[in-house]
């Protein structure tokens, strides 16, 4: 039986986990963090290429793995409502779909605690030697280790890491029992959009705490976008202490000024609403947004899957079905070469590189017309490309 060693116990890790053991493969997946990771990511748009590759994992999906929502509202600064577009979206968070993958994988083979330094190969093996001292060797290596990819460093010393697109986003999140009467009716059934000059606010009911996706036990997500040059950048991500974070700082050491901050200018810029849910959310996230593309996901018995080899930027909402459909084509080539893991790896490649080039084109796009001057801003059109609706069956079909 071919051995997989796979580099990442994320969604990614999971989904190639899955799908490889239902061809036959035997897997061993390896994660760094030593903790559960189901706490991890916000609100995520799920899409029926998502859920089709979930079933194919054998992951159980719920049909209220998300909440539905039928309208886009465009609300002016006032909350009123300047234009209303129907269409049908689910609004999900990262857990829901993470807990049934982990589920489908056995404990026994998943191994927490155990960061990938290098991998070696030869002919007819691939090593990876692990920060502990011990190595595991396979027939293929799948890397799924993320944006910041320990694997993709190795082979791709010369891709520098996701590069600053020149703006942030601030994401918030409350109970939805604590808006207000009238919020909640505008917008429980709707994702809801704001566009302050060269900015923009979107926010959407998603399940609430353990993950209820019943009305009154919901929450609120909001995500706010804001142009930020690199050295107030510097600032917003630097702590108390004085330590720059980076692009990522975590949420308890953002200083209390840049929060205090950042909701003046939700009140003075967004909606009553929706600033009211930046002023009730105790711990505000903030990120700074960036996208990556890498020119080859295959070296030998190497692939790249997921974020390790693309990021796009937020505005496609495909993040996981980017990981997903890379998992289910890596499988169906490995199915359909048999013995032939070099013939598989090089039609996954060329399969696989396209769409996630269009993928980040196309979230390069959409994120110069969301922040666009408003003189040249087309808000409609924004509320209606955004999340790519079409995007990903389409590549898919080409």
């Amino acid at each position: 039986m071919p051995r997989a060693l796979v580099i990442g116990g994320s969604v990614g890790g999971l989904f190639a986990a899955c799908l490889l053991r239902n061809i036959g493969w035997e897997v061993a997946v390896f994660e760094k963090s030593a903790g559960d990771l189901s706490g991890r990511g916000a609100g995520l748009g799920l899409s029926r290429e998502l859920f089709a590759v979930m079933r194919r994992a054998g992951a159980e999906v719920d049909h209220a793995t998300g909440v539905p929502c039928t309208w886009l509202l465009q609300l002016d600064r006032s909350g009123g409502v300047l234009s209303r577009i129907e269409r049908p979206w689910t609004a999900g968070i990262w857990s829901r779909v993470y807990r049934p993958l982990r589920a489908a994988v056995p404990n026994a083979i998943v191994f927490p605690g155990r960061a990938i330094e290098q991998v070696k190969q030869d002919g007819a093996s691939v090593v990876a030697h692990f920060a502990d001292g011990g190595t595991e060797a396979g027939d293929l290596l799948v890397a799924c280790d993320g944006a910041f990819s320990t694997v993709r460093r190795q082979f791709l010393p010369e891709v520098e890491p996701p590069r600053y697109a020149g703006y942030v986003a601030w994401r918030c999140l409350v109970e939805e029992q604590q808006l207000s009467a009238a919020a909640h009716a505008l917008l429980s059934d709707a994702l809801a959009y704001s566009f302050p000059p060269g900015e923009m606010s979107l926010s959407m009911p998603v399940p609430g705490h353990d993950e209820d996706v019943r009305p009154g036990h919901r929450s609120y997500y909001l995500i706010w976008y804001r142009p930020v040059r690199p050295d107030p950048l510097r600032d917003l991500m630097t702590d108390r202490s004085g330590r720059d974070h980076g692009f990522a700082i975590p949420p308890p050491l953002i200083r209390a000024d840049v929060i205090a901050a950042m909701r003046r200018d939700a009140a003075a810029l967004l909606p009553p609403m929706i600033a009211d849910v930046m002023a009730r959310t105790q711990q505000p996230l903030l990120q700074a947004i960036t996208d990556l593309e890498a020119p080859r996901m295959v070296f030998g018995r190497v692939a790249l899957l997921g974020d390790a080899a693309f990021v796009a930027r937020p505005h496609v909402a495909a993040g996981i079905t980017k990981a997903a459909l890379d998992a289910a084509a890596l499988a169906e080539e490995l199915e359909a070469s048999p013995g032939n893991v070099f013939s598989a790896l090089a039609h996954y490649e060329t399969k696989r590189l396209d769409f996630g080039q269009a993928l980040v084109d196309y979230s390069r796009k959409l994120g110069a017309a969301t922040l666009a001057p408003d003189w040249i801003r087309d808000p409609e059109r924004v509320m209606r490309e955004y999340g790519a609706p079409h995007l990903v069956h389409d590549v898919e079909r080409q």
